[in-house]
C-alpha cells in the first residue's frame, strides 16, 4: 500500500512539474510574440500619424491657397500645427541619431503626454516616392513623425543652406531611399501659403556623424542650397551620416 501511494504521490509530483513547465513555455512564447509585435505596432503607429499629418498640413495650405482673408481684410498667415503623443513610438538608436548635434538635444526630456508640431511645408522627392510633412525643429519627437527642419539653418529657398534630417527607417520610409537619388533629380519643397521652393540634386557624400556640424549651418554657402540629411552605415558600422546636396532653381 505505502509503494502505491509513493507511485501515486511521485506521478502527481511530475504532472505537476510538467504543468508547470507547460505554463512557462506558454508564457515565454506570448512574451516573444509581444516582443516581436513591439515595433511593427510602433512603426504603423508613427507611418500613421505622420500620413494623417501630412493630410492636414495639405488640406491647410489649400485653404491658404484659396487667398483667405481675416476681419481686417489681410491676408491670413498660416500657422498649422499638429499634435502627437511624445511617448509609446520612440524609434530605436533615436538618441544617437541627429538630436545629438548640439548639446541642447542630449537627454531630451518631456514632461507631458502629448506635444504640439509646428510644420513649415512639405517636402517631396517624386523619383524615390517621398512626400512628407517638415517641422520647425528637428526633436526626438519631431522625427518619429516627419522631417525635421535645423533650427541653424536658414528656410528652404533662402540664400544660404538650408537643412533638413529625416530618419533612416528599415522598412523604406522616410530617408532611407535618399540613396536612390540620382544628380539632376527634382526635389521640391512647399511652403503653407503654398509657394514651391524648387530643387536639384548637386552632389552626394558620406561623412563622419562627428563632422555633422560643418555642413549644416546656414552660412557655408552663399547660393540657395537645400541639404537632406540621415544616418547611414559604412561596412556595417554606425556613425556616419549621408548628404544629399540640392540647389535651388533659379
Amino acid at each position: 500500500m505505502k509503494r502505491i501511494y509513493s507511485k501515486l504521490k511521485a506521478g502527481s509530483k511530475s504532472t505537476v512539474i510538467s504543468t508547470g513547465l507547460i505554463i512557462l513555455c506558454f508564457v515565454l512564447l506570448i512574451t516573444g510574440i509581444i516582443f516581436l509585435l513591439i515595433e511593427p505596432i510602433k512603426r504603423y503607429n508613427r507611418k500613421k500619424i505622420s500620413e494623417n499629418a501630412l493630410s492636414v498640413i495639405e488640406s491647410g495650405i489649400t485653404l491658404s491657397e484659396t487667398g483667405e482673408t481675416d476681419d481686417t481684410e489681410e491676408t491670413v498667415i498660416p500657422t498649422i500645427t499638429y499634435v502627437v503623443p511624445v511617448k509609446g513610438n520612440e524609434v530605436e538608436g533615436e538618441g544617437y541619431d541627429f538630436v545629438g548635434l548640439t548639446e541642447e538635444y542630449d537627454g531630451e526630456e518631456y514632461y507631458e503626454e502629448s506635444v504640439a508640431l509646428n510644420s513649415i511645408g512639405i517636402l517631396e522627392i517624386s523619383s524615390i516616392n517621398l512626400r512628407y510633412p517638415v517641422w520647425d525643429e528637428a526633436t526626438l519627437v519631431s522625427l518619429r513623425y516627419g522631417l525635421g527642419h535645423y533650427e541653424g539653418s536658414v528656410m528652404p529657398g533662402e540664400v544660404g543652406n538650408a537643412t533638413i534630417f529625416g530618419h533612416n527607417y528599415r522598412d523604406g520610409t522616410m530617408f532611407q531611399r535618399l540613396w536612390d537619388v540620382e544628380i539632376g533629380d527634382e526635389v521640391i519643397f512647399t511652403d503653407l501659403e503654398g509657394n514651391e521652393q524648387v530643387f536639384y540634386v548637386f552632389d552626394t557624400m558620406v561623412i563622419d556623424a562627428e563632422d555633422i556640424l560643418d555642413y549644416v549651418v546656414d552660412d557655408i554657402t552663399r547660393t540657395r542650397q537645400l541639404t537632406l540629411v540621415t544616418c547611414t552605415y559604412i561596412d556595417g558600422e554606425e556613425g556616419y551620416r549621408l548628404l544629399v546636396i540640392c540647389r535651388k532653381a533659379d
